[in-house]
C-alpha cells in the first residue's frame, strides 16, 4: 500500500514535471511587425493628420456612456462640424475625466483649429492618467512633440 502511494506521487509529479518543462517560452505574434515598419508608422504619426486621426478614431473609451458619445463626436468631426464634436467631448469629460480617449480627441481638434497650445495642454493632462495604454501614450506625445 506504501509503495502504491509512492509510484502515484511519483507519477504525479512526473506528469507535473514533464509538463512544466514542455513549454514553449519564445513568444511569436502573429501579428508582429518589424522595427522598420513600426518606425515608419511612427513617421506617418507625425507626418500626417489624416493617418494620426484614424488612429486616434480607433482608440475607444471602457465607460459606455463615454463610447457612446465618442462615437457621436467622431461622426461630427468626419463631417467637419468641429463645434459640435467638441460640445460632445466637452460632455463625456464632464462625466469622467479618466478616459485618454476624450482628451486625446481634445487635443487632436484643438490642432485641427490651429489651438496649438491647447492641443498641448489636452495631451499634458492625458498623460497624467495611469490608466491609458502605452499606444495612447504615443499618440499623445505626438501633440507635444509638434511645433508650435
Amino acid at each position: 500500500m506504501n509503495n502504491l502511494k509512492l509510484i502515484i506521487l511519483f507519477l504525479a509529479l512526473s506528469i507535473l514535471f514533464s509538463c512544466a518543462s514542455n513549454q514553449n517560452k519564445s513568444y511569436v505574434s502573429s501579428d508582429s511587425i518589424s522595427v522598420s515598419e513600426f518606425s515608419s508608422s511612427v513617421e506617418l504619426l507625425v507626418s500626417d493628420t489624416n493617418f494620426l486621426e484614424d488612429e486616434i478614431l480607433k482608440i475607444n473609451a471602457k465607460n459606455p456612456s463615454v463610447q457612446r458619445i465618442l462615437v457621436n463626436s467622431d461622426a461630427y468631426l468626419k463631417e467637419g462640424k468641429l463645434i459640435q464634436a467638441n460640445s460632445e467631448l466637452e460632455r463625456a469629460l464632464r462625466i469622467t475625466k479618466k478616459e485618454g480617449a476624450i482628451y486625446l480627441r481634445l487635443a487632436h481638434l484643438r490642432y485641427i483649429q490651429g489651438l496649438l497650445d491647447e492641443s498641448k495642454s489636452f495631451a499634458s493632462r492625458a498623460l497624467l492618467i495611469k490608466e491609458i495604454s502605452s499606444w495612447e501614450r504615443l499618440l499623445l506625445n505626438v501633440y507635444l512633440k509638434r511645433p508650435i
